[in-house]
């Protein structure tokens, strides 16, 4: 179990009640005894000696600040945030007991209702008492008004950090993003905030947040400053965040500058937008129903069958349909497809001839004739063609559709049939 550290915070109370007294010299020698000891268990039990014994101490302030730092020193987590609650419940302004308070709850990892309302709560303390703490009446004269603002800024992100880790294990993943954001523009260097920023967004499961959960990600996997995943986690985050890259745009294009922003940045810069390749298809249809209305409808009928649905969408829709069946797109009916010759079943007598109409490459449909064809067209050959659907397997992706070669153009020719000899002449009768 990790100890959480507070070492961004300068927030010392030792000493600063109002003229602060000792009960007795017994009370000073026990003190002093104290700040001799080096050993963290005996200087725990003068501790918890001198709460007994001066339960109401001027210093009672610093006493529980010395006491969450030796339980630190033991590596006690728990008495960290016992002693740190029992400060509160002393003095519910003690800012320093409510950042451990917050540090702690994430850093125990305890995901218990009771819990996840105490750091919750300690947060939200928190915020609200920084304009008071943080006051430039109260600014220590050692302290720059720079050093004093670093100082609230730094606690603030705590606060946020916390909010954000508690909605993400209630699974409020909307509003995990938001307090995580506010966390990270407090402290950019915060490498784990970004991940979890990126798995609140990743689990919405909203298609206009996965390209966000990419960009936090990224920003997990190469930001190098202080607060920074070690080399070895940031090499995984990086192989990990390219990959999903690439499942979810369906290339890599882009990628370099969403690299740079994150980089540059902890948080997505205004205007942010990563599109999916589904929403790059869209795109494309759109555009294809003005130009080439044959190909938005195949790329649209093709998307509908690589759906995770598709099975059930080609027994619905397309099984024995007639395909295309004079479909209106953009204004214009479409009669018949095109494809390129890619394969066929057998270089002669073929019953099957395999083509690619996103590409000439690519092996989408099969033309199924009832009768064999006289040869194989050679690969590259356009045929437009109809008939009726007849199959479908999604993997690998191809689409069967029965046709009838008076429905199908672009096949070669029958070959003409052989020339008949003529019978030979007769030779005429000897005369007599």
């Amino acid at each position: 179990m990790g100890v959480a550290t507070a070492s961004l915070l300068g927030l010392t109370l030792w000493g600063q009640a109002a003229a602060p007294q000792w009960k007795d010299r017994a009370e000073y020698d026990l003190v002093e005894s104290i700040k001799k000891e080096t050993n963290a268990q005996t200087k725990l039990g003068l501790l918890q000696s001198w709460e007994q014994k001066y339960p109401t101490s001027d210093f009672k302030e610093g006493r529980y600040e010395l006491m969450v730092g030796t339980y630190q020193a033991l590596g006690n987590a728990k008495g960290m945030l016992e002693t740190s609650k029992t400060w509160l419940a002393a003095n519910p302004k003690a800012v320093q007991a409510l950042v451990w308070v917050n540090l702690l709850t994430i850093s125990m990892n305890d995901t218990s209702p009771a819990s996840l309302d105490a750091g919750e709560q300690a947060a939200k303390t928190m915020l609200g008492l920084m304009d008071d703490t943080f006051s430039p009446a109260r600014k220590p004269a050692q302290v720059t008004d720079d050093q004093w603002k670093q100082q609230r800024t730094g606690t603030e992100s705590v606060a946020y950090r916390t909010l954000g880790w508690v909605a993400l294990q209630r699974q409020q993943y909307e509003e995990a993003d938001k307090q995580l954001v506010e966390a990270l523009k407090r402290n950019p260097g915060d490498a784990q905030a970004s991940a979890w920023a990126g798995t609140a967004n990743l689990r919405t499961k909203k298609l206009e947040r996965q390209g966000t959960a990419l960009f936090h990600f990224c920003r997990a996997a190469v930001y190098e400053g202080p607060g920074a995943f070690p080399q070895q986690t940031r090499d995984q985050l990086r192989k990990s965040f390219e990959n999903n890259y690439k499942n979810f745009h369906g290339d890599t294009n882009g990628m370099d500058d969403v690299i740079a922003k994150a980089k540059a940045s902890p948080i997505p810069p205004d205007g942010f937008k990563l599109e999916s390749k589904d929403e790059l298809l869209i795109k494309q249809e759109e555009e294809l129903k003005k130009t080439n209305p044959t190909l938005a409808l195949w790329i649209s009928i093709k998307h509908s069958l690589a759906a995770e649905n598709g099975a059930a969408y080609f027994d619905s829709t397309l099984k024995n349909a007639a395909i295309p069946g004079g479909v209106d797109v953009g204004g214009t009916k479409v009669e018949k497809f095109k494809g390129k010759v890619v394969s066929c079943d057998a270089p002669k007598k073929a019953k099957k001839v395999v083509l690619g109409i996103s590409s000439a490459d690519m092996s989408e449909v099969t033309l199924l004739f009832e009768n064999p064809l006289p040869a194989c067209p050679d690969p590259g050959v356009e045929l437009e063609f109809s008939g009726a659907a007849s199959a479908f397997t999604p993997d690998p992706f191809n689409l069967t559709i029965e046709v009838e070669p008076k429905d199908v153009s672009g096949l070669p020719a029958a070959p003409a049939p052989a020339a008949r000899k003529a019978a030979p002449a007769k030779k005429a009768a000897p005369k007599k």
